[in-house]
């Protein structure tokens, strides 16, 4: 697809242009809570989140994705479908509540705190893709200013009917085993995909 490899640095674009907030490279999203058994999470665990959740059979084939402050997964959908997700490893937490989310371009779309402080939001837009003139994405986050823990998600289809829904999209980010430090189990549910990219 073209330009999808701009995918990951839109996202953050996006997503960052609302402000920044706590510093969370010596505490990057601490989610499982139980620290005594965790390890970074791979490509693949987020890989492996995102097939539990989408289904292993709409899925063509998976990529790495991220840079020095995330870990993500770039997944192609049959027809001209992709789906890029990342969990920010080092860096500013984004947003410190949904007002927050009014100034980027989810700021139409839904938004919600948990009781945890968890700030999920989800939203579709024009399609970025140059090319792209019939298609849309959707875009999600799951932020918690106390933890640390952020999770993007952005897809984009050129078809005028998604083949996600922002609840779905939402559903990825919402995971708890999308955190920086995760549990071991996460990264093993997808050490069986085969994925191409350096960080494979």
């Amino acid at each position: 697809m073209p330009a999808s490899r701009c995918a990951l640095p839109l996202l953050l674009v996006l997503v960052v242009a609302s402000g920044c907030g706590n510093d969370t490279a010596d505490d990057p999203g601490r989610t499982p809570s139980d620290l005594r058994d965790v390890e970074a999470i791979t490509p693949a665990g987020v890989a492996g989140v995102v097939r539990k959740v989408v289904g292993a059979d709409r899925i063509v084939f998976y990529s790495a994705a991220g840079d020095d402050d995330s870990v993500g997964v770039q997944v192609k959908l049959a027809g001209r479908q992709v789906l890029v997700v990342t969990v920010q490893t080092a860096g500013d937490v984004p947003v410190d509540s949904c007002d927050d989310i009014s100034d980027t371009a989810m700021g139409g779309g839904e938004c919600e705190t948990s009781e945890d402080g968890t700030i999920l939001a989800s939203g579709t837009a024009e399609a970025f893709s140059d090319d792209n003139t019939r298609g849309s994405t959707v875009l999600a986050q799951s932020v918690n200013p106390d933890t640390g823990r952020v999770v993007y998600a952005l897809y984009e289809t050129y078809s005028p009917t998604p083949g996600l829904d922002p609840a779905t999209v939402a559903a990825i980010v919402s995971d708890p085993a999308l955190a920086a430090m995760t549990d071991p189990a996460t990264n093993d549910a997808g050490a069986d995909i085969e994925m191409t990219g350096p960080d494979a």
